[in-house]
Formats: structure tokens, sequence, C-alpha cells
């Protein structure tokens, strides 16, 4: 075996990812790993950064428009564009938090196959 996964991807092409399981498949191929990636497609499916942003797109532009047409005040546009700004901000700290939590998990999982491949051993610094 030459350590890559054994898996073969949906466009015909074989997985390029390293071998960790016993079964010679990387995490994402893994069958050991089905239950926890369901899971995380799941959590992806229930977030709602996409929908958020152009919620927030669509609220900048009607802003812009009413400032525009005289409708809005441009200080108030302007306190109002701070607080876009500020749910843009928790949008990408959100997605970035969930982006770590999910490479931990991986992590974890490519050091308990580590460990279990090396006799136990799994990665030392």
């Amino acid at each position: 075996m030459d350590g890559r996964c054994r898996a073969t991807k949906a466009n015909g092409e074989r997985c390029k990812g390293a071998a960790t399981g016993l079964g010679g498949h990387c995490w994402a191929h893994d069958p050991s790993n089905a239950q926890r990636r369901r899971r995380s497609a799941s959590k992806a499916a229930r977030s709602k950064p996409g929908r958020e942003i152009r919620d927030l797109k669509k609220q900048l532009e009607d802003l812009a428009a009413d400032v525009l047409a005289g409708r809005v005040e441009r200080g108030c546009a302007v306190a109002v564009n701070q607080i876009l700004n500020t749910r843009a901000r928790l949008i990408e700290i959100e997605r970035k938090a969930k982006e770590s939590e999910e490479l931990e998990e991986r992590l974890e999982a490519l050091e308990r196959a580590a460990g279990e491949h090396k006799g136990g051993a799994g990665w030392r610094a």
C-alpha cells in the first residue's frame, strides 16, 4: 500500500487523502467515521451563514436606497451600517469557531488512528 486512501471519489478518481484508518481509508472515507460525518453534515445544513449574509446584503442595499432617496438621514444610516458590519463580523467569527471545532475533531480522530496504527504511540512533538 502507498499510504493513500483506498476510496474512489464520486468523479471516479482515487482519493488523495492519507490512509489513517486500519482499513486503508482517510478520515473522510473511513466507515467508522460515518456517524460523525453525518452529524457534521447535519450541523452544516442547519447553519445559516449563507442566509444571514444574503439578509445583510439586502439590508445594506435597502439602507443605501433609502439614504439616496432621502428617506433615511445619513447619520442614522451610518449607525445602522455599523450595526450591520458588527453582525457580519460575528457571522465570520462563528464560522471560524465551527471550522476550528470540526478540525479539532478530525485531528483527534487522526491521532487516535495513528495511535492504533503505531501501537498506541500517537503523535508526539
